[in-house]
């Protein structure tokens, strides 16, 4: 039982970090929002919310298997953080999917200086859609950061812990990204072959 408790909270430690890497000011993500100042507003929030509740995390995950209410508010932390992990793919899809049909001018030539072009390809409604979830997340993750002090949750971040938990899960998320880049490359590859254009 301890090994599963310890495996999904090192799972949820490192999607922490993908996220936060993800939501970093130089991020291809805040670029692609840079005319939208709402989004990138709550972009940077759902980052340092994130960031609040990941002072507790390690502390969380001690008094889990004692304290019935930290292990669901742990499944609820856990939801939130797959929901925003969902929503950055959904827009990262939505991208992929732009540059395959031609709306944007550099056709499979952008490059990250370019990712705040993108914008002006995606619609009002896709990006209402984006501001609405985001709110969303934000607003659970907002409820969950309340419950720390009910939860006698002490803020503190184990460096020792955090550098073992990301050694220990860094093959798993390496295979998993490089993967998602490989199924990303291969259907551009054959949606922009000249097979696929013939039919078209």
């Amino acid at each position: 039982m301890e090994i599963g408790l310890a495996v999904g909270g090192a799972f949820l430690s490192s999607a922490l970090n993908v996220l936060f890497d993800r939501l970093a000011p130089s991020s291809d993500l805040l670029k692609m929002f840079k005319r939208d100042t709402g989004n990138v507003r709550l972009l940077k929030k759902l980052r340092m919310t994130l960031l609040g509740l990941q002072a507790v995390l390690s502390d969380a995950e001690n008094k889990q298997a004692s304290n019935p209410y930290v292990s669901q508010w742990l499944n609820e932390l856990q939801d939130a953080v797959h929901s925003a992990e969902n929503l950055i793919e959904e827009v990262n899809y939505e991208v992929l999917r732009l540059k395959v049909e031609g709306q944007h001018q550099n056709l499979g030539e952008t490059s990250n200086n370019e990712a705040s072009d993108l914008n002006l390809c995606l619609t009002d409604d896709f990006i209402l859609n984006i501001k609405q979830k985001l709110e969303d997340i934000i607003e659970t993750l907002k409820e969950l950061e309340t419950q720390i002090s009910c939860l006698d949750l002490t803020k503190y971040l184990d460096s020792g812990k955090q550098e073992k938990r990301e050694f220990s899960t860094s093959v798993v998320v390496e295979s998993e990204i490089f993967g998602r880049q490989n199924e990303i490359e291969e259907l551009v590859g054959r949606l922009t072959s000249d097979d696929a254009k013939s039919r078209n």
